[in-house]
């Protein structure tokens, strides 16, 4: 059997994803009852994605991305003020569900930075850049979580969330 090469790897990497969910779906309305232990290899197979993604980058320049401050500049400007500002102007078209609400509040506003370096990886960006200054991001991240809960769900709908489901999907 022939081993493909990392840039085969890389150039289908979008199609390895898609056969994953795929699986994944499939598997969970075929199978409904294994998605209890098979729930228990979804960490650490998002810890073999973010080693592959570490894996493939130089470490030495990691400290260039504090330097540049265009990158950090634009980080900072378009995850903390232009989509927070693009969220508040569709806010209104977004169902009132809490559920539903507290989803689009953690996936436009708190995003898994894993998934932004993996696409500046696949883009050919400043993959170290980003990567050094992802604990920012996160810290910013964490710090701004009250406030954008409060602004956007206010304290009646945090109160409907059940409170383990709540915790167990801000571990992300």
């Amino acid at each position: 059997m022939m081993v493909p090469s990392r840039a085969a790897l890389e150039r289908n990497q979008v199609w390895f994803y898609l056969a994953a969910a795929a699986a994944g779906l499939g598997a969970g309305a075929g199978a409904p009852a294994l998605a209890g232990p098979v729930e228990a290899l979804l960490w650490p197979a998002l810890a073999l994605l973010l080693l592959a993604t570490f894996a493939q980058v130089p470490l030495t320049h990691l400290a260039d991305g504090f330097r540049d401050l265009r990158l950090l500049g634009a980080l900072l400007l378009g995850n903390f003020v232009l989509v927070p500002l693009l969220v508040a102007a569709l806010w209104p078209l977004v169902p009132a569900e809490p559920a539903i609400r507290l989803g689009v509040v953690l996936v436009l506003l708190l995003p898994c930075t894993d998934w932004s370096m993996t696409f500046t990886h696949l883009a050919r960006g400043d993959t170290a850049g980003l990567i050094a200054v992802v604990p920012v991001l996160l810290l910013l991240q964490m710090v701004l979580l009250p406030a954008y809960l409060w602004l956007f769900l206010g304290s009646g709908e945090l109160v409907a969330l059940p409170a383990d489901r709540l915790l167990l999907v801000l571990r992300c």
